[in-house]
């Protein structure tokens, strides 16, 4: 087996059953074609490792197995592990077309601000927070077969066209063995690294104690403390969430969690847990406290303090996320009910211009204001107005001369309530003859009494109109001789009474009109022949 690594100037090697077209990735021990499967007819990827070192080829064919395990719609699916001509062993695997996550974040923080972090959209905040769910989904299930990446980071993750996620480069991959101790056992160096260092640090945990890290797997701006100082058998699922917590780091400010001026430099931070830049990038980063939170708790110094797994860290971005969507919707809720309340405020602005459009009618039965005072009254506004020379001023007199409009339509108002009363009366036991131009105006009347009666609102003043407004139907449809719908009204309005009655025990007035509304329900009863109701209702009434 040759020792020299693969040249680039090579042409792509021939593999049976597979045409290799262009070259699409490449990284310290492999390099990634995108090919054609023959037998198939389908694309997809072939990695070919580019070193005859044994040692790597061992940890290939590892990767491979694996990756091979792991079912999971975010991990790339394994389709063959075969072997060159010259030894080099290759890998086929599903081809996922699209971008890096790197990629996609370079472009969300072209030029991030070295001193505060990046802001970008919350919209496309929440789309890179969805891809990150993804990630930990893949991971979590990963956790659960007792599996480990150890190189989480934005370029290991792959974003296809199609919105899929794939969480790529299992190379560092390692299965846990449940029933090693981890106390007193010897270290066997793992047989490659993606990254090689040995340095001496003082750690924050343990003072100046010289540590020689050995063989360091992983990307340093993304490494937790365990994994930077070389104690590998320390490694476990919570040592990938701080690299899904580097991961969610960048995803908020743009920056990974260590940066420095070499691989170097970054080692010696992630040793000491050197977080300080990171945090606050993370403060002034402008996402959801909760989130900012999780991430903390993901980069956490200490194992214990960070999640337990991948599938902790999915749960608890779900609940995050869940919960914003939830004041979202309120936050809609609550934009439509002011909506509501707006059309329903105009509604009655409108009962009041038609309310206005009777005093033709009242001026014909002598009880309408006169014509003579509205028009002077809007001439005087008219004057009020011409005579402001200031804004201010201006405000003012259109204040007043709005609240001389609601006052005379309440006064209108006022007078048609006073003017159907003395027609329609307060009581079936006392009635007169009424004329037909009367009952005309009761006509008339009717639909505005209906509307007032079906009014929505819990304050007092707003139940008690209702409670009256039904009574008024319930004597005008009387009046109209309209007795079946007299009596549906008369029961709206003595429930009405009877609630207010019960809430307000101390009130008199309340008994009062529900003692009356009992009594007229009954007259009306008895007239329409229904005796065994109308003698409760007179029941009810005595016991007011």
């Amino acid at each position: 087996m040759p020792n020299n690594s693969f040249s680039s100037t090579q042409s792509p090697p021939c593999i049976p059953d597979y045409l290799l077209l262009d070259e699409i990735g490449r990284g310290g021990m492999g390099i990634v074609y995108r090919a054609r499967d023959l037998r198939l007819e389908r694309y997809v990827a072939i990695k070919i490792l580019n070193t005859g070192r044994e040692a790597a080829a061992e940890r290939f064919r590892a990767e491979a197995k694996i990756t091979g395990q792991l079912q999971h719609p975010g991990i790339p699916a394994v389709h063959e592990l075969g072997e060159l001509p010259d030894g080099r062993p290759f890998l086929a695997m599903k081809l996922v077309e699209g971008r890096t996550l790197a990629e996609l974040l370079k472009e969300q923080f072209p030029s991030p601000d070295r001193q505060v972090g990046g802001q970008i959209n919350p919209a496309n905040r929440g789309r890179l927070i969805t891809i990150f769910e993804q990630i930990c989904h893949a991971v979590g299930y990963a956790h659960a077969h007792r599996v480990i990446h150890r190189d989480l980071k934005p370029s290991n993750v792959m974003v296809g066209s199609h919105g899929e996620v794939q969480v790529m480069d299992w190379g560092l991959a390692k299965v846990l063995d449940p029933s090693r101790d981890r106390e007193g056992a010897e270290d066997r160096g793992d047989p490659e690294a993606t990254l090689e260092f040995v340095t001496t640090v003082d750690t924050p945990e343990r003072g100046n104690w010289a540590t020689k890290t050995g063989s360091v797997l992983g990307t340093p701006a993304y490494m937790p403390p365990e994994q930077a100082a070389g104690q590998i058998r320390q490694l476990d699922t919570r040592s990938d969430v701080f690299g899904l917590g580097a991961i969610l780091c960048q995803i908020l400010t743009g920056h990974a969690p260590y940066e420095g001026k070499d691989d170097n430099d970054r080692l010696v931070k992630a040793v000491r847990g050197d977080l300080s830049a990171a945090f606050a990038y993370l403060e002034s980063c402008g996402a959801e406290p909760d989130l900012v939170a999780l991430c903390k708790r993901c980069l956490a110094f200490n194992q214990e303090d960070r999640p337990a797994d991948g599938n902790a860290v999915a749960q608890e971005v779900a609940r995050i996320r869940q919960a914003a969507e939830e004041r979202a919707r309120r936050a809609e809720l609550e934009r439509a009910e002011a909506e509501a309340r707006a059309v329903e405020q105009a509604k009655r602005r409108r009962v009041v211009q038609w309310a206005g459009g009777l005093i033709a009618a009242v001026l014909l039965l002598g009880l309408g204001l006169s014509l003579w005072q509205m028009q002077r009254a809007i001439e005087a506004e008219k004057q009020a107005v011409a005579n402001e020379r200031k804004a201010e001023a201006e405000r003012d007199a259109k204040a007043q001369a709005l609240q001389a409009a609601e006052k005379a339509a309440r006064d209108l108002w006022a007078g048609l309530d006073v003017m159907t009363a003395e027609i329609a009366g307060e009581s079936l036991a006392t009635q007169k003859a009424i004329s037909a131009e009367q009952k005309k105006f009761l006509d008339t009347m009717l639909p505005l009494y209906r509307e007032l009666a079906q009014k929505r609102g819990n304050d007092v003043e707003t139940r008690k109109q209702v409670a009256a407004a039904a009574y008024r139907v319930g004597m005008i449809q009387y009046r109209l001789g309209r007795l079946e719908e007299g009596v549906v009204a008369f029961y709206q309005a003595r429930d009405a009474y009877a609630t207010l009655a019960a809430e307000f025990p101390g009130n008199p007035e309340f008994r009062a009109d529900l003692a009356k509304s009992h009594t007229n329900l009954g007259n009306l009863l008895s007239v329409t022949g229904r005796l065994a109701e109308a003698e409760q209702a007179y029941r009810n009434a005595l016991a007011i």
